[in-house]
Formats: C-alpha cells, structure tokens, sequence
C-alpha cells in the first residue's frame, strides 16, 4: 500500500470489521488462502502466456477464493470441474488484458491507485476508509501491501485498456434510425442498453483476438 496509508494504519490500529466488500473482487486479486507447501506441484506454472505465467500457487489460492465466494456469497454449488475452468481461463484473460494495457503504455498514478483503495467497501467503517481495518484484514490474508497494492494497480489497468475499447464502440446510423422510431419516453434507456451490448461486445471481441494472437500453454495435469 502507499506509504500514507501505511502510516495511517499504524497510528489508528482500533478499526477492523469483515472483509465481504473484498470477497467480490476478480479471481486476479488473490486475497484468501495462501497455504503450505505442496512439493513440486507448488512452484510449477500451470500456463504459460507469452512471456507471462501462472503459478500452480497462484491459481490454486484463486481457486479457493472463487469456491469460497460462491459458497459465502453467492450460496449456489458450482462443479468444480467447471470452477477450476472458470477461474483459469479468467485468470489467463486477465494476464493477457494486462500485458496488452502496458504494451500500449497506461498507467495507473499512486493518487488514483489511493483513491481506489480508500473507496474500497471492505476497508470502510462508518462510510470512512479505516486504516486499521485495512492492516488487519491484509494480515488475516496473508497478504503484504505491497502485494495488495501490485494487485489492484494490475486490475486498474486492465480497467483502463478495457475502457479504452468500450469507448471505440458506437451506435451505427441505422441504430439510431430504429431507435428513433421508438416512443420518445424508450428512446434514451434503449440507446443506452444497444450502447452498452456493443461496448461488452467490442471487449469480449478484443479479448478473443488478444488470446488468437498470443501464445497460450495450459497444463491440464495440474487442474
């Protein structure tokens, strides 16, 4: 974490309360269980993203935050064949959103990466970022600030590149022909809604084609 937070948490250790405003975070942020050695298995990648990897390690801890999500949160079994799939292939998406947003050189500055954490609603306590609850959570989960931070600049820009390919999507002529169409009280929320499912669309879109130009090896085995 910065340096003022870190400062912040030692002088005001009394705020702490849960973490489920943390659990909804993306399979990237690897908070959760971080375990004891597993011999060999352990320190091998499960995949290999062009020059980037994923450690059985690290999947496994993500695994078992996305098992312990749905199971704490949102209470519906999932099979975990098709968890264990679920949580790779998110995790290899995210590698691949990330390499892409520093190939094209964003950034995310400490001031927005502060902003973020502080608005974070697993660190909030009476509507108010609590420097104490942050420390004893991070330390419950094993986790340094360091590491949480490293994290959460990593989603920032994959937020960014995303965002940059949502804006690139846009309404055709014969679009807002149909829409205009419409009854002038369903105008505005169906431009939003066609707006929306082309942005998704464009991301969804470009993710596939980061994947068919990138070389992606997946160790089966070790799911």
């Amino acid at each position: 974490m910065l340096k003022v937070i870190r400062n912040r948490a030692i002088e005001n250790p009394k705020f702490f309360r849960g973490i489920m405003g943390i659990l909804a975070v993306t399979f990237m942020i690897s908070l959760g269980w971080w375990g004891g050695a597993e011999g060999d298995k352990q320190r091998r990648n499960i995949a290999e993203i062009g020059e980037d990897s994923i450690s059985f390690e690290e999947y496994n801890r993500a695994y078992k935050n996305a098992s312990r999500f749905y199971r704490q949160v949102m209470k519906t079994p999932i099979e975990e064949k098709v968890l264990r799939k679920q949580v790779l292939d998110q995790m290899v998406d995210q590698k691949l959103w990330l390499q892409e947003a520093i190939r094209i050189d964003l950034q995310v500055t400490d001031n927005e990466l502060l902003e973020a954490i502080v608005k974070l609603p697993g660190f909030q306590e009476n509507g108010k970022f609590s420097p104490g609850r942050y420390r004893k959570i991070l330390s419950l989960e094993k986790m340094t600030p360091e590491q949480f931070e490293r994290q959460q600049r990593d989603e920032m820009l994959i937020d960014k590149a995303k965002d940059l390919i949502r804006a690139s999507a846009a309404l055709t002529p014969l679009e807002t022909e149909e829409i205009e169409k419409l009854a002038q009280k369903d105008q505005d929320q169906e431009r939003l809604n066609r707006l929306n499912r082309k942005r998704e669309k464009a991301v969804h879109a470009y993710g596939l084609a980061l994947k068919k130009k990138s070389v992606v090896s997946i160790k089966n085995e070790l799911l």
